[in-house]
Protein backbone atom coordinates (compact mmCIF):
# COMPACT_ATOMS: atom_id res chain seq x y z
CA UNK A 1 0.00 0.00 0.00
CA UNK A 2 1.38 3.38 -0.66
CA UNK A 3 1.83 5.56 2.38
CA UNK A 4 1.50 8.88 0.76
CA UNK A 5 -2.18 7.69 -0.74
CA UNK A 6 -4.07 9.53 1.43
CA UNK A 7 -1.52 12.65 1.96
CA UNK A 8 -3.71 15.98 1.44
CA UNK A 9 -0.22 17.29 0.50
CA UNK A 10 0.81 14.95 -2.30
CA UNK A 11 1.05 16.92 -5.79
CA UNK A 12 -2.25 15.86 -7.82
CA UNK A 13 -1.63 14.30 -11.36
CA UNK A 14 -2.88 17.10 -13.80
CA UNK A 15 -6.04 16.67 -15.74
CA UNK A 16 -7.38 18.83 -17.92
CA UNK A 17 -10.54 20.78 -17.13
CA UNK A 18 -13.72 22.32 -19.30
CA UNK A 19 -13.35 26.12 -18.02
CA UNK A 20 -15.50 29.47 -18.86
CA UNK A 21 -13.80 33.01 -18.49
CA UNK A 22 -15.05 35.60 -18.70
CA UNK A 23 -13.23 39.25 -18.92
CA UNK A 24 -14.75 42.93 -19.47
CA UNK A 25 -15.09 42.93 -23.01
CA UNK A 26 -14.55 38.63 -23.80
CA UNK A 27 -15.54 35.32 -23.24
CA UNK A 28 -13.09 32.30 -23.22
CA UNK A 29 -14.63 28.72 -23.49
CA UNK A 30 -11.87 25.46 -23.82
CA UNK A 31 -9.70 22.99 -21.61
CA UNK A 32 -6.86 23.95 -19.26
CA UNK A 33 -4.56 21.85 -17.45
CA UNK A 34 -4.21 22.19 -13.57
CA UNK A 35 -3.15 20.03 -10.54
CA UNK A 36 -6.17 21.39 -8.56
CA UNK A 37 -9.49 20.31 -8.12
CA UNK A 38 -11.15 23.69 -6.71
CA UNK A 39 -12.03 26.25 -9.13
CA UNK A 40 -10.59 28.69 -7.20
CA UNK A 41 -7.12 26.75 -7.03
CA UNK A 42 -6.97 26.75 -10.55
CA UNK A 43 -5.98 30.74 -11.07
CA UNK A 44 -4.72 31.24 -7.21
CA UNK A 45 -1.92 28.40 -7.36
CA UNK A 46 -0.86 29.51 -11.47
CA UNK A 47 2.41 30.61 -11.47
CA UNK A 48 2.25 32.22 -15.16
CA UNK A 49 0.76 35.82 -16.26
CA UNK A 50 -1.19 33.67 -18.38
CA UNK A 51 -3.72 30.84 -18.00
CA UNK A 52 -3.39 28.49 -21.36
CA UNK A 53 -6.67 27.32 -22.51
CA UNK A 54 -6.50 25.13 -25.47
CA UNK A 55 -9.18 24.07 -28.27
CA UNK A 56 -10.50 27.60 -27.12
CA UNK A 57 -13.36 29.66 -28.25
CA UNK A 58 -13.44 33.61 -28.07
CA UNK A 59 -16.80 35.66 -28.16
CA UNK A 60 -17.02 39.42 -27.94
CA UNK A 61 -19.58 40.84 -25.86
CA UNK A 62 -19.93 43.92 -28.00
CA UNK A 63 -19.95 42.02 -31.32
CA UNK A 64 -21.19 38.42 -31.73
CA UNK A 65 -19.93 38.03 -34.84
CA UNK A 66 -16.22 38.41 -33.37
CA UNK A 67 -16.83 34.96 -32.35
CA UNK A 68 -13.28 32.65 -33.37
CA UNK A 69 -11.85 29.60 -32.81
CA UNK A 70 -8.32 28.63 -31.78
CA UNK A 71 -5.89 25.69 -30.72
CA UNK A 72 -4.76 27.32 -28.10
CA UNK A 73 -5.50 30.98 -26.61
CA UNK A 74 -3.37 33.03 -23.69
CA UNK A 75 -5.67 34.90 -20.92
CA UNK A 76 -3.95 37.51 -18.84
CA UNK A 77 -4.82 36.33 -15.41
CA UNK A 78 -4.94 40.04 -14.08
CA UNK A 79 -8.05 40.46 -16.52
CA UNK A 80 -9.79 37.97 -15.35
CA UNK A 81 -13.25 39.16 -13.45
CA UNK A 82 -14.31 35.29 -12.73
CA UNK A 83 -13.73 31.80 -14.13
CA UNK A 84 -15.81 28.34 -14.06
CA UNK A 85 -15.16 25.24 -14.44
CA UNK A 86 -17.12 22.18 -14.97
CA UNK A 87 -16.70 18.95 -12.38
CA UNK A 88 -14.24 20.68 -9.86
CA UNK A 89 -15.70 21.41 -6.28
CA UNK A 90 -17.12 17.82 -6.04
CA UNK A 91 -13.43 16.76 -6.56
CA UNK A 92 -12.05 18.95 -3.48
CA UNK A 93 -10.59 16.64 -1.36
CA UNK A 94 -12.62 17.41 2.28
CA UNK A 95 -9.55 16.85 4.79
CA UNK A 96 -8.63 20.33 3.28
CA UNK A 97 -11.53 22.20 3.86
CA UNK A 98 -11.77 24.75 6.55
CA UNK A 99 -15.18 24.99 8.24
CA UNK A 100 -16.42 27.96 7.66
CA UNK A 101 -20.25 29.71 6.94
CA UNK A 102 -22.03 30.68 3.70
CA UNK A 103 -22.55 34.66 3.24
CA UNK A 104 -25.32 35.57 0.52
CA UNK A 105 -23.57 38.68 -1.25
CA UNK A 106 -23.74 40.56 -4.30
CA UNK A 107 -20.52 41.82 -5.82
CA UNK A 108 -20.40 44.50 -9.22
CA UNK A 109 -18.01 43.43 -11.38
CA UNK A 110 -18.88 45.73 -14.82
CA UNK A 111 -20.06 45.26 -16.66
CA UNK A 112 -21.27 42.07 -14.41
CA UNK A 113 -22.93 41.57 -11.24
CA UNK A 114 -23.11 38.56 -9.21
CA UNK A 115 -25.08 37.36 -6.46
CA UNK A 116 -24.27 34.06 -4.64
CA UNK A 117 -22.48 32.81 -1.28
CA UNK A 118 -19.20 33.56 0.03
CA UNK A 119 -18.21 31.71 2.36
CA UNK A 120 -16.17 33.07 5.43
CA UNK A 121 -14.14 31.74 8.49
CA UNK A 122 -16.34 30.70 11.79
CA UNK A 123 -16.47 33.29 13.44
CA UNK A 124 -15.80 36.44 11.73
CA UNK A 125 -17.61 39.04 10.14
CA UNK A 126 -18.80 39.02 6.50
CA UNK A 127 -16.72 42.33 5.66
CA UNK A 128 -14.15 40.46 7.35
CA UNK A 129 -14.50 37.55 5.26
CA UNK A 130 -14.84 39.41 2.14
CA UNK A 131 -11.88 41.97 2.60
CA UNK A 132 -9.21 40.38 4.34
CA UNK A 133 -8.50 37.41 2.04
CA UNK A 134 -4.74 36.21 0.81
CA UNK A 135 -5.80 34.58 -2.51
CA UNK A 136 -6.17 36.83 -5.45
CA UNK A 137 -9.62 34.87 -6.78
CA UNK A 138 -12.12 33.77 -4.08
CA UNK A 139 -15.09 30.92 -4.96
CA UNK A 140 -18.54 32.04 -4.58
CA UNK A 141 -21.24 29.37 -5.15
CA UNK A 142 -24.96 28.91 -6.08
CA UNK A 143 -24.41 31.83 -8.53
CA UNK A 144 -26.45 34.17 -10.47
CA UNK A 145 -24.51 36.55 -13.05
CA UNK A 146 -26.43 39.19 -14.97
CA UNK A 147 -25.48 41.84 -17.31
CA UNK A 148 -27.85 45.21 -17.53
CA UNK A 149 -25.42 46.35 -20.32
CA UNK A 150 -25.22 42.30 -22.16
CA UNK A 151 -28.59 41.08 -20.70
CA UNK A 152 -27.58 37.45 -22.89
CA UNK A 153 -25.02 36.71 -21.07
CA UNK A 154 -27.13 36.11 -18.02
CA UNK A 155 -26.75 32.66 -16.74
CA UNK A 156 -26.82 30.52 -12.97
CA UNK A 157 -23.74 28.32 -12.09
CA UNK A 158 -22.63 26.34 -9.23
CA UNK A 159 -19.64 28.11 -8.75
CA UNK A 160 -16.96 30.88 -9.44
CA UNK A 161 -13.79 32.17 -9.06
CA UNK A 162 -13.84 35.91 -8.79
CA UNK A 163 -11.26 38.38 -8.84
CA UNK A 164 -12.29 40.69 -5.58
CA UNK A 165 -9.68 43.14 -6.37
CA UNK A 166 -11.64 43.85 -9.51
CA UNK A 167 -15.11 44.21 -7.55
CA UNK A 168 -16.72 47.91 -7.99
CA UNK A 169 -18.83 46.90 -5.32
CA UNK A 170 -19.34 44.49 -2.71
CA UNK A 171 -22.38 44.02 -0.44
CA UNK A 172 -23.78 41.48 2.06
CA UNK A 173 -27.15 41.04 1.28
CA UNK A 174 -27.91 38.04 4.11
CA UNK A 175 -26.08 36.19 6.54
CA UNK A 176 -27.35 32.85 7.61
CA UNK A 177 -25.59 33.43 11.05
CA UNK A 178 -25.37 36.90 12.07
CA UNK A 179 -25.49 36.22 15.82
CA UNK A 180 -22.43 33.45 16.08
CA UNK A 181 -19.64 36.19 16.41
CA UNK A 182 -21.14 37.99 19.30
CA UNK A 183 -22.09 34.06 20.76
CA UNK A 184 -18.17 33.51 20.37
CA UNK A 185 -16.99 36.68 22.36
CA UNK A 186 -19.24 37.06 24.44
CA UNK A 187 -20.92 34.97 27.51
CA UNK A 188 -25.10 34.11 26.87
CA UNK A 189 -26.16 36.29 29.87
CA UNK A 190 -24.09 39.25 28.60
CA UNK A 191 -25.58 38.90 24.78
CA UNK A 192 -29.22 38.23 25.45
CA UNK A 193 -28.48 41.87 27.87
CA UNK A 194 -26.92 43.49 24.80
CA UNK A 195 -29.68 42.09 22.43
CA UNK A 196 -32.81 42.91 24.69
CA UNK A 197 -34.32 46.67 23.95
CA UNK A 198 -33.87 48.98 26.46
CA UNK A 199 -36.76 50.01 28.82
CA UNK A 200 -36.20 53.55 27.36
CA UNK A 201 -36.25 52.49 23.47
CA UNK A 202 -39.73 50.64 24.29
CA UNK A 203 -40.62 53.78 25.66
CA UNK A 204 -40.28 56.03 23.15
Amino acid sequence: MNAFATDPFTVSATHSVAVDIYTSAYRISGKTVTRFARVADIVNQIASTHLVIDEATVSEYADASATLGAQQVLVTVDEILFLMAADTESAARPEMRIQKRAVRAQLGLPPFRLTGSVHVPQGSRPADGLLNVVERFMPMTEVTISSSVYPELGRTTAAVALQRQLAHVLLVTDDERPDQLLADVLDAATAERWLKPRESDEAG
